[in-house]
């Protein structure tokens, strides 16, 4: 049986690192230990603990003169991260689509209507979850464990920010139609179709975030902006 203490900083640690992935902690807020510890009606050991866990991980970053930081979206990293998702998921929707089974199909129209009441509830912190599942699916049924690991990877990388429905909901609506064609696509074992679909589908969500970035006033991506002139030209 675990110690109480231990118990409490892991109760702690999973309630900040939901509240940064959901959005309520913003990128670049301060982390107050004070505060954090009157919430959580507990002393500041566990919230130190629990700040330091979430450092190790990439969702906190201590400034000097400041203190803890929920960790900021690195342009750069952002762009290399999609500009290999976009490859990687593209290929394995491919890959998947001789493997699809009707149970797949039921299993994707069924989260997809989870994800519609969720959006209809305006519940948008409940959709990452929901459309990590949705798409992790679909790279699972192709034979290939390797490829299917690389891409969950990546997804976990990118938890430490805010899904794209906290910055941009209106990106939600969109986000199900665009389901429901790669779901036919599958449906119909049309494997361009599938592989265009979801290569336009990473294409918008990344150009949404662009123009978050931009209302933030943090700039353009301009690398990955070069990369789309180069292939358009190819």
């Amino acid at each position: 049986m675990k110690p109480k203490g231990k118990t409490k900083n892991l109760l702690v640690y999973e309630k900040l690192r939901q509240s940064i992935i959901k959005g309520t902690l913003k990128p670049g807020q301060k982390l107050v230990m004070a505060a954090l510890a009157r919430k959580f009606k507990t002393s500041e050991t566990p919230i130190r603990e629990a700040i330091r866990r979430l450092e190790s991980d990439g969702y906190v970053t201590f400034t000097p003169h400041t203190g803890a930081l929920v960790t900021e979206i690195n342009r750069q990293e952002l762009s290399e991260i999609y500009v290999i998702r976009i490859s990687l998921e593209a290929l394995a929707t491919r890959l998947a689509v001789p493997y699809i089974s009707q149970d797949d199909l039921n299993w994707l129209k069924k989260k997809n209507d989870e994800m519609r009441v969720v959006v209809e509830k305006n519940r948008y912190e409940q959709l990452a979850r929901l459309n990590r599942a949705f798409h992790l699916r679909i790279y699972k049924a192709a034979p290939f464990p390797r490829l299917y690991k690389m891409i969950s990877d990546l997804w976990d990388a990118f938890e430490r920010w805010p899904s794209i429905f906290t910055y941009v909901p209106e990106r939600a609506a969109s986000a199900l139609k665009e389901h429901e064609q790669i779901i036919e696509a599958l449906e119909t074992s049309d494997v361009d179709r599938a592989d265009d679909l979801m290569k336009e589908q990473k294409k918008k969500s990344l150009e949404a975030l662009q123009e978050y970035l931009v209302r933030r006033s943090t700039g353009p991506l301009d690398v990955l902006e070069e990369i789309w002139r180069k292939q358009d030209r190819n």
